[in-house]
């Protein structure tokens, strides 16, 4: 008769308490989910939740907490671009998108309001982990972004004609299809420079109708950053160039010394009808499809499980307190390399996912990944697991 040891009896012990949460977990779905003949039926998540892995995912990454208030639908998708150390640095931001290595990270933005700030500490993953470029040192500095989204007035907004603008360091340029679906551009406050009130075209903008938007940014050196998209509603097409029109400074419109304080310049240009294109005015295109870096309506995770199955795998089991999709993202001790399994996006409150065995002497940091209906994700903290060989 085979002798187990006390960690071999703590996983039959723990798998056989997770044979009963199974068991649990089907009369947990036929008593959310039945119909009238007493049918089970799935209810899945709205949009693909394997779409965006959060190894690879960024949210609002100049701003620590996701801006809360918006949805799966709202918002600004970005790609970033970088230059290895032996190119050349750039001075327009279409060099750094057609020359930079283009990084494999999916970044998302609730508005893009960033004003003159000290940018030293880069980009954090919703792993916790920074954006590295291919030496593997912290990305900072001359990177570019390329924003989409489309545009569109919010319910407090008037139809009619509205005048672009960008304050940016350093160079931005704002583009907006055209009739033709051509893109086009509207505000070129490019080149290297501090941060700069660039003044653009005067365009219509209708109630109930989109336009699609490209912002493509590129930062420099490092120490300062901003860019702040903007626009006033004016009468006609004749509005008189404002006076700050081209003028720069890094102190002139905040402080970067001190939270980014307004300054006189900036206070100057909200007076005259100026303001930052706003959330509610950022619509997810939809070749992007969903802004997975939602705030709402997170699930709780809680009496997460990680036990051996004897067979070569492991089960990874969990609760939520709301109906959640089911993922598990493993690091191996080998290569830190983040894995995330697939989920078959149908909603729950019990979970069960296998994953691999580590092999001999290696050892796995588990995380359970659950997403709600509203697109609000949950990330656990990890769990160190490890193959003792048995």
């Amino acid at each position: 008769m085979k002798a187990f040891s006390a960690i071999q009896r703590f996983f039959l012990i723990a798998l056989s308490s997770q044979l009963v949460l199974a068991c649990g977990d089907l009369a947990n779905r036929a008593a959310l989910n039945s119909n009238e003949n007493g049918e089970i039926e799935d209810s899945l998540a709205p949009y693909d939740v394997n779409r965006y892995q959060p190894s690879k995912l960024v949210c609002d990454p100049f701003d620590p907490v996701t801006q809360p208030g918006g949805s799966f639908k709202s918002g600004v998708s970005a790609e970033l671009y970088y230059l290895k150390d032996d190119q050349p640095r750039f001075g327009d931001v279409a060099d750094y998108i057609e020359l930079g290595q283009k990084s494999t990270q999916n970044l998302f933005f609730s508005e893009v309001n960033v004003p003159t700030r000290l940018f030293t500490e880069g980009f954090p993953t919703e792993t916790g982990d920074l954006i590295q470029n291919d030496e593997g040192e912290i990305l900072h500095e001359y990177f570019a972004l390329k924003m989409t989204a489309d545009l569109v007035l919010r319910d407090d907004q008037e139809e009619g004609l509205y005048e672009l603008a960008l304050l940016s360091d350093d160079g931005a340029i704002m583009k907006l299809a055209d009739l033709s679906d051509e893109m086009q551009v509207v505000v070129d406050n490019d080149g290297k420079h501090p941060t700069r009130f660039g003044c653009g075209d005067i365009v219509e903008m209708k109630r109930g109708e989109a336009v699609a938007m490209e912002l493509l940014y590129y930062q420099g050196p490092r120490r300062h950053i901003s860019v702040i998209p903007m626009w006033r509603k004016v009468e006609s097409l004749d509005q008189a160039a404002d006076p700050l029109c081209g003028v720069q400074g890094n102190s002139k419109y905040f402080d970067f010394n001190n939270n980014s304080e307004p300054k006189q310049g900036y206070l100057d240009l909200l007076a005259r009808g100026w303001e930052p294109i706003q959330p509610g005015n950022y619509r997810i295109a939809d070749e992007t499809g969903y802004n997975p870096c939602n705030d709402e309506q997170k699930p709780e995770i809680s009496e997460m499980y990680v036990i051996d199955l004897l067979d070569g795998g492991v089960r990874v089991t969990w609760k939520t307190d709301i109906p959640a999709t089911s993922q598990v993202m493993y690091t191996s001790s080998r290569d830190g390399v983040p894995m995330t399994t697939n989920s078959d996006n149908v909603l729950r409150t019990l979970h069960s996912v296998e994953i691999p065995d580590p092999v001999g002497g290696e050892s796995f940091i588990v995380r359970a990944i659950s997403v709600s209906a509203t697109m609000g994700r949950t990330i656990s903290g990890g769990i160190t697991y490890r193959d003792y060989g048995f």
